[in-house]
């Protein structure tokens, strides 16, 4: 199959695989919301769907209903490339990777350990380098990667993260993405 496998997590039950034109098809066809998140084979985390809708052949629906969470989502997507110690735990069975990726919206965890589910709300502990300084948040499990192609590890969405963490995390997401742009526009000047 030359088509890209995508995934879809919507009300908290991850879907697939789907080709693009499946997934287009079940979101014009209100099957799934603007709210559900996509994966596709190949990115290290989960995507608001409203951000692939390019990728997906579909133009953004204006129903006027944005919220300020909604517009921060979108703003807050770009993620940075991470390494420090996340610890993970459930109060009841406790999990230590290393960071692959975050943005203000989530975190990538490595890990070989798979004893968490998808919908599960977890602690979190972050001490990730670049970061000003550690912090503890609330987060759902909304991917599990096992396939050794990519990072084996968890994918996590924060729930209701300290603004100040927010800010923190994304003066890294801006410099690294800053950093990363000049970068490709220099090479660009080069050719």
């Amino acid at each position: 199959m030359s088509e890209q496998l995508w995934y879809v997590y919507h009300q908290q039950q991850q879907l697939g695989p789907f080709e693009a034109r499946q997934v287009a098809q079940l979101l014009s066809n209100n099957m799934i919301s603007q709210e559900a998140y996509v994966f596709k084979v190949g990115w290290k985390d989960w995507r608001p769907i409203e951000e692939s809708l390019d990728q997906l052949g579909l133009e953004k629906k204006e129903n006027g209903h944005d919220t300020p969470n909604h517009l921060k989502r979108r703003l807050g997507a770009p993620r940075a490339t991470i390494s420090g110690r996340i610890i993970i735990h459930n109060n009841g069975q406790l999990v230590i990777g290393s960071g692959v990726n975050i943005s203000a919206t989530g975190i990538f965890i490595e890990t070989e350990d798979q004893i968490f589910k998808i919908g599960e709300k977890l602690s979190v502990t972050v001490k990730a380098e670049g970061l000003k300084k550690q912090f503890n948040t609330t987060a759902e499990v909304i991917r599990l990667n096992t396939d050794p192609k990519y990072p084996i590890g968890y994918g996590l969405r924060f729930i209701n993260l300290d603004i100040s963490h927010v800010d923190d995390i994304q003066e890294v997401v801006d410099q690294q993405n800053n950093t990363t742009n000049k970068n490709d526009f220099k090479q660009q000047e080069a050719h």
